[in-house]
Parts: structure tokens; sequence; C-alpha cells
């Protein structure tokens, strides 16, 4: 079995819709790859974990089920969703294919567990392939318990530092924002250009800078000297934000999407307003 996981929560539910709609309009007719939305704000285990705080990269946070990104931890779910079998690739909801996706499932891991793009120096989970059946230590009740636990770091599980089989795949199956006749999968991995939400007020936590004197951080000073927005900006790339419509409005035309949906996102304040506009 092969299957493509894309997580997500509700602030983010457009985005994984049209990341499945991406996937599927790219596959071949005899295609057997299995498609499935995985959405935090219905599973108990993170209910659970509301308000829990844990590690991230040594500071103390808590867990806040509002977060933009309050999905990031379900990339661990796969290999226990699918029984411990076959192989599995899980995505970001702001990640969308631009080709066929069916070769990803047979890169030769080389006997390793797990594939992913390489960032810096550490490994990019965005995008991840993985064997189930060699991940029988990832159960996320048992991840969320250790990071409570304080014996796990958000940051170390999900750079994947403490594991040494990981296999190294091209940027081509996680280009950030960039779109090339080479990419094979686009991730907008920019918040505050997200084309789906140009315009909004920003809702997602911006990481300060160690504080001055242990008292002021980055955000409050670049508010003052008005250089950050306070709103999600248009994407630079007129590109991406061409292709972004253009998946909009075939979603649309075969009824992944509907504009009740569009018109219900909007006045959750989770869409832009012209969305409809646009794509008119």
């Amino acid at each position: 079995m092969q299957k493509v996981f894309i997580h997500t929560n509700n602030k983010q539910k457009l985005g994984a819709i049209l990341a499945k709609y991406a996937i599927e309009r790219n596959l071949p007719a005899n295609s057997d790859t299995k498609i499935e939305i995985l959405n935090v704000d219905n599973i108990s285990a993170f209910r659970e974990f509301a308000g829990k705080a844990y590690l991230r990269a040594g500071r103390l946070v808590k867990y806040n089920p509002n977060d933009l990104q309050s999905f990031t931890l379900s990339r661990f779910m796969p290999p226990e969703l699918t029984n411990y079998s076959g192989r599995s690739v899980v995505i970001d909801p702001d990640i969308f294919a631009t080709q066929d996706v069916s070769p990803i499932f047979d890169i030769d891991l080389k006997g390793n567990s797990v594939a992913v793009c390489r960032k810096k120096d550490a490994w990019d989970t965005s995008v991840m392939l993985m064997d189930c059946a060699k991940l029988q230590d990832w159960n996320i009740k048992n991840l969320l318990g250790k990071l409570e636990r304080k014996e796990l770091d958000y940051s170390d599980l999900m750079s994947l530092r403490n594991r040494n089989d990981v296999l190294e795949i091209p940027r081509v199956w996680n280009s950030l924002d960039t779109l090339t006749p080479e990419t094979k999968m686009l991730h907008t991995t920019n918040r505050l250009t997200q084309p789906w939400r140009t315009g909004l007020p920003i809702d997602f936590t911006i990481n300060p800078l160690p504080k001055l004197l242990g008292i002021i951080p980055r955000e409050p000073i670049h508010k003052l000297l008005g250089k950050y927005p306070t709103h999600y900006q248009p994407h630079p790339d007129k590109k991406i934000e061409q292709f972004f419509f253009n998946l909009v409005k075939g979603a649309l035309q075969s009824d992944e999407l509907s504009r009740d949906f569009i018109r219900a996102e909007i006045n959750r304040g989770d869409v832009r307003g012209d969305l409809l506009e646009k794509v008119a």
C-alpha cells in the first residue's frame, strides 16, 4: 500500500483540499495511490495536549491548538495509521504537486526508514517518505507524552536530529517558494505570503530574537518602527500566485471545492476576502 497524508488544522483546510486535488489531478488513471487529509482538530490526542508545556529548542512553550501550524506534530502519525505497513508520504497543507508524485514511492531508501530534503544542518520533514514498518517507535500518544515530560525537544523531533536512518532526497520534492519546470511539489512555505491569506491580519506567532536586556523581543520593536507587516502580503512571485489561482479554479470546476465552502472560510477569516473574484 502507498498513501499520501496531508496534515492540517481547520485554519489551513482550504490548503489541504487544494493539496489533495493537486496530487489527484496529476496521478495516472491506473494509480493505486491513496490520499487522506489528517485534521488535528478532529484528533483527541491533540485536544488533550492543548495548553501543555514542552521544550522547543530548549525553551518552554505551550501547545496552542489555534496556532496556524498546530498540525506539525501529526507528521509522525502515518506509520500507526497504516498499522506500520507499506510506504507513506506526509506533506504540509501548503504543498502542491505540480506533476505526478507516484515516483517518490519508488525511491530506493537504501535501508533507511525515512527520506526527506536537507535543511542547513538538519532535515526538513514537511515532505517525508516513510517505510512504516521501520517506524514502530512513532506513536503519537507516546511522542506527545515524551514532549510533556520534557524527555524530548520538539525541534529535535521535527528535524530528526536523533535518527541516523535518514536518506536525503532532491529539493524538487519540496521546492520552497520556487516554481520551475523541475519542481515536483511546490511548498509555499513563507507563511506571510501564502496566496490564500493575502490581506488577512497575521495570526501566527512571530519568533522573537533573543531579548535585549532580557525584556525586549523583536516583534514590538518592528511594529514600533513599522518594519513588520500586520497583514499577510501578496506572494512576490506572480507565477506562483497565478499557479494557486488556477489550482482553485480547477478545483471548483471539478467540484473538489465549492463556492459555498470558500465563502464560509472567508467568513471565518481563514481565506482572503477576494478569492472568488480572483478566480472568476
